[in-house]
């Protein structure tokens, strides 16, 4: 392997101890998620098989032990799209397979009313092989992702703290409630 989970981590970690948690700081981490995935070797036969999402397949290949960040491949069905969610902390993703689509909501409201949300679309695009997705922290951190074109999806996915989601939307009702 030309550069392994092990010196990703080391270099996610120099990015973090430089430049901390910021949107610069991921986005410097997105060239090197890229040349994980395309040097990394086969990422999915790799850490610990979890079960990720609700239902969702997936390897866990690192859990930094101060919750910094944690470093995941997922796999999605195709046409079986995520709920609306949010996770309390930035994440990116790399395509490693199939087509994904993967859609980011901002919130429009102030949060003052507990429970409802008014989301807009602030990017919407599709993922395949090494191409990335980043979501931020609040109010930037709301998304949703699924394998289109008849194949399932699968990508590694960086994410601050513990990965955990935070909250579920419903789109059409404009509410929200914890994760």
């Amino acid at each position: 392997m030309a550069y392994s989970v092990a010196a990703f981590v080391s270099d996610v970690d120099a990015i973090l101890k430089e430049r901390g948690e910021t949107m610069e700081g991921s986005w410097a981490m997105g060239p090197l998620l890229q040349r994980l995935v395309a040097e990394g070797g086969d990422l999915t036969l790799q850490g610990e098989p979890s079960s990720g999402s609700p239902g969702v397949p997936g390897r866990v290949l690192h859990v930094d032990p101060d919750t910094r960040f944690r470093l995941v491949v997922a796999r999605f069905a195709s046409g079986q799209p995520t709920p609306v969610h949010s996770h309390g902390r930035w994440g990116l993703e790399c395509g490693i397979s199939g087509k994904e689509r993967f859609t980011v909501w901002t919130r429009q409201d102030d949060g003052s009313a507990p429970g409802n949300s008014k989301l807009m679309v602030f990017s919407d695009h599709h993922i395949e092989r090494g191409d990335l997705g980043f979501w931020y922290d609040a109010p930037r951190n709301i998304h949703r992702q699924w394998a289109e074109g008849g194949e399932p999806s699968c990508v590694a996915i960086l994410m601050g703290g513990d990965g955990g989601r935070q909250h579920l939307f419903d789109l059409a009702s404009g509410t929200y409630t914890d994760a």
